[in-house]
């Protein structure tokens, strides 16, 4: 009985290298690659960015994203990804690996950077000063050089014209492959413009786990659209259902803020019951802050008098948000509890206590 194999073909979209190239086919080197290469937006600026695998992996310089709070990357289709990680970094090399829950994706071949010579036609598609009108731009030129910096890496010097912005673009050969990193620039020169190898870049993808991220970007509900600055309006009056009274909440990134409305006067004494809550996992944790005053009032004049004043900071959580409703429980007074305004203490003491907001028309 004979052994019989089978075999399965996956198609997978490859921005495929393009073979026998001449120096003046930039068309067809852009015509396959353009596709690959995305816009990195963060609250700290912009850059470019391109994928190498079709599940949503995507090289960029390290720079591009360090420091940055929020992350989203728009794809030549025009698709936004908002929720970002970070596999792998080397600072030392400016170079990042970052992850979109992308699925076939048009990819960017890599060649073997240790074949790059001086003299070798080159390429550099971008998005130049981070500017939507200029995105996926390409310019081209030659490889001046391989050089040693003295910084314990080489480089690859390049003629082709790079603006802010390009940082983190592929640098590409004849056959569209891409052979480097776009990292940075010397100001002090004509077109001194250099690229990590991407053999770099190869060395990095063998050290990655998916899932255990470097770290993670995810956009907040009411955060900005980094590629369009709107913003989720939320309702800012909300009511709650049982006991009527009325709050503000501002939503702002990862944060909650409340404040409950009370007469002028009472505010004017120092009442106050506010709270700030931070999103963590599937909910909203924090703390209320509650400035509590007793008083009398002058029987002549009318002017209330404070006797005493007791501050309370208690936990506070929004389990579920919406548009239309938000759930949620504080630590706080019993019903029926007394407070002992000097020792500022309640009997009995304090308890979990539902409550729902709804917002007000």
């Amino acid at each position: 009985m004979k052994n019989t194999r089978t075999v399965v073909l996956v198609a997978v979209l490859i921005c495929t290298p393009v073979r026998g190239f001449s120096q003046r086919d930039g068309k067809q080197v852009y015509e396959k690659v353009s596709p690959c290469v995305v816009f990195i937006k963060s609250d700290k600026g912009a850059g470019t960015g391109f994928a190498i695998l079709a599940n949503g992996t995507i090289v960029t310089a390290f720079h591009v994203i360090d420091g940055a709070t929020r992350i989203a990357i728009k794809m030549q289709t025009g698709d936004i990804y908002d929720d970002v990680s970070l596999l792998a970094q080397d600072e030392r090399r400016d170079i990042a690996v970052l992850k979109v829950n992308g699925f076939d994706l048009p990819t960017v071949a890599l060649g073997n950077s240790n074949d790059v010579k001086p003299g070798d036609q080159i390429f550099v598609i971008g998005n130049p000063l981070g500017a939507e009108e200029l995105k996926t731009s390409i310019s081209n030129g030659i490889v001046s050089g391989v050089r040693d910096l003295d910084a314990g890496y080489k480089t690859l010097q390049i003629t082709a014209p790079i603006s802010p912005g390009n940082s983190g673009g592929p640098a590409l050969n004849e056959n569209a492959e891409a052979v480097g990193v776009v990292v940075f620039r010397l100001k002090e020169g004509e077109n001194l413009n250099f690229a990590v190898p991407i053999n770099y870049v190869r060395g990095l993808l063998g050290s990655i786990d998916d899932s255990k991220p470097l770290k993670q970007w995810r956009r907040s509900e009411g955060s900005a659209d980094l590629f369009s600055d709107k913003v989720t309006q939320r309702p800012t009056k909300w009511k709650s259902v049982k006991t009527g009274a009325i709050y503000t909440l501002r939503f702002q990134g990862d944060y909650i803020y409340s404040e409950k409305e009370e007469p002028e006067d009472l505010r004017k004494l120092g009442l106050y019951l506010t709270g700030e809550v931070k999103k963590r996992g599937d909910k909203y944790a924090g703390t209320s802050h509650t400035n509590y005053v007793h008083w009398h009032t002058n029987p002549i004049t009318g002017e209330k008098i404070i006797d005493h004043r007791c501050n309370f900071e208690f936990p506070l959580e929004f389990t579920s948000v919406s548009s239309t409703r938000i759930e949620g429980r504080s630590m706080g007074a019993a019903q029926g509890a007394k407070l002992d305004m000097k020792k500022c203490k309640y009997s009995p003491s304090t308890m979990w206590q539902d409550f729902v907001l709804i917002p007000v028309d």
